[in-house]
């Protein structure tokens, strides 16, 4: 079988030239003179029954654009000769070559005679055609002399287009793929200033008739404001999607919370098929999101068994005094000014952090606040504020012997609206 030169044996290029211009540019060194170059024989057998045409405007050497793309079922003229003038770079999707190909330039033009007088034109039409791939995405266009890119056409999106049309062709696949699930989790609360992890499950599936196909995911997040993501530039994931079998993908967040209040959080999971000779007949499923409202906390201050240096808790020994002091901004280091005589009792949890995030803790005991003066953290003064002073039973869902920090949760006003608050203080914990 003989070897089709245009392919660089085995890629099947053709190019036909368009009308052109007539003035020639100036070249202190023009590309070969094709009548120098062996014409080739080609093998009509082997090409393959599609091709991808795309039509390219060269308004001079260096500068030209795509006037179309298509996939054709019939062969195209091919003109003889294809020397080093043009390189046409073959890539799939992942920007991987599948193959470098010599091409004529619209730009050149041979008058015939005995050697075949050549021009070369300043501007000009032409066909670049290849032989069709499902694993196709992009054709680049360099000058070889130069070596300079000229142009890049996008074949995804005629092969896309082509097997929309005819999904029963042999060289494309059907396959419905949805975005099942997007599910964000994160603690029960932030605090100002310290980041905390998002985390968030998103399910892909392939409802056929065909599989597997590989899926192409990008998963994206979005705060509003009083909420930073750390890491949440979208991230693009391609994993194959078998029939009946979802595939389910997870990724953390770092969030930090800057303001006090509940800010929403919202994921954004799309699935498209990898390759463009996938047809995915049913977009509506391809995108999901989900919303979810992150509490930020403000720091406060809290003092256990105020006037007491060692802090220690006894479980046996009924009920725990805890002072939560009012501070201004800045006070104790805490970036915001609360007043702890907003604290809605009802709201309030004590407990080990671990607790406290798993949304238990013991009650207030008294199912009020006490307003006092509650001495400060140096155990040594009070100030001219006016606290809370709290009581809790710590056995009853909230210390036990061991625990070395022991917490307050609740809600109090600030600035108008009432917003969660979290504080800590050391504590030896004992039967």
């Amino acid at each position: 079988m003989v070897r089709k030169i245009v392919l660089a044996a085995a890629a099947g290029l053709l190019l036909v030239a368009g009308a052109a211009g007539s003035s020639a540019f100036a070249d202190p060194t023009p590309p070969p003179d094709p009548a120098t170059i062996p014409v080739p024989t080609f093998d009509f057998d082997a090409d393959p029954a599609k091709a991808l045409v795309a039509r390219v405007r060269f308004d001079s050497r260096t500068q030209a654009h795509v006037e179309s793309t298509r996939v054709t079922t019939s062969r195209a003229r091919g003109h003889s000769g294809e020397p080093p003038i043009l390189r046409l770079r073959l890539t799939d999707v992942d920007g991987n070559e599948i193959d470098r190909i010599n091409a004529w330039s619209p730009l050149w033009r041979l008058d015939g005679g005995p050697n075949g007088s050549k021009a070369v034109r300043s501007s000009g039409t032409g066909n670049f055609i290849v032989p069709f791939s499902p694993a196709l995405a992009a054709m680049t266009v360099t000058d070889v002399r130069l070596n300079q890119q000229i142009v890049t056409v996008d074949l995804a999106a005629p092969i896309r287009a082509f097997c929309a049309g005819n999904p029963a062709d042999p060289d494309c696949r059907e396959s419905d793929l949805a975005v099942t699930a997007v599910e964000p989790s994160a603690p029960l609360f932030g605090v100002l200033g310290q980041p905390i992890q998002v985390t968030v499950a998103s399910a892909v599936a392939n409802n056929g008739p065909d599989g597997p196909s590989d899926a192409r995911v990008r998963r994206e997040v979005s705060a509003g404001p009083g909420l930073t993501i750390a890491d949440g530039a979208p991230v693009t994931t391609d994993v194959p999607v078998a029939l009946g079998t979802p595939q389910r993908l997870t990724r953390t967040y770092t969030v930090t919370c800057t303001q006090p209040g509940t800010v929403n959080l919202t994921a954004t999971t799309r699935v498209t098929p990898k390759l463009p000779s996938v047809v995915d007949a049913q977009p509506a499923n391809d995108v999901r999101s989900a919303t979810l409202g992150v509490t930020c906390a403000v720091p406060a201050t809290i003092n256990i068994k105020p006037g007491s240096a060692e802090n220690v808790v006894n479980l046996n020994n009924g009920v725990l005094p805890v002072g939560v002091l009012t501070t201004t901004a800045g006070e104790y280091g805490n970036p915001v000014a609360i007043d702890a005589t907003t604290i809605d009792w009802s709201t309030l949890r004590l407990g080990s952090p671990s607790r406290i995030l798993a949304g238990v803790g013991a009650r207030e005991k008294h199912g009020r606040i006490h307003p006092e003066n509650v001495e400060e953290m140096d155990e040594h003064r009070r100030d001219q504020d006016t606290d809370a002073m709290l009581h809790f039973d710590p056995k009853t869902d909230g210390l036990a012997v061991g625990d070395t920090s022991a917490c307050v949760y609740g809600r109090l006003r600030v600035a108008g609206a009432m917003v969660a608050f979290y504080g800590c203080d050391r504590v030896s914990v004992r039967p």
